[in-house]
């Protein structure tokens, strides 16, 4: 896989054992994220709402897509369409 610049955000709450999967399943492909923790961040929760209309996490987002508790096959599609 290659690096993906930033073009990839990472919708967290401190603790969150899925949060901790999906940080460590993007680290460990080398992906670039932005994290963004919704529970101190009203802005971050904000756009994560505008995003998926919900308040589950963790939730990866690109450009074009945000998946809601993500699978590891989703994350990889969507690392794929985001390269």
């Amino acid at each position: 896989m290659k690096h993906v610049d930033n073009q990839i955000t990472l919708f967290v709450v401190p603790g969150c054992p899925l949060c901790a999967q999906a940080r460590a399943w993007l680290a460990r492909r080398g992906v670039c994220f932005t994290e963004r923790d919704v529970k101190n961040d009203f802005g971050a929760l904000r756009q994560m709402y505008r995003l998926t209309r919900q308040n589950l996490v963790p939730v990866v987002a690109n450009s074009q897509r945000a998946l809601v508790r993500p699978a590891e096959s989703e994350l990889a599609e969507l690392l794929e369409t985001t390269q």
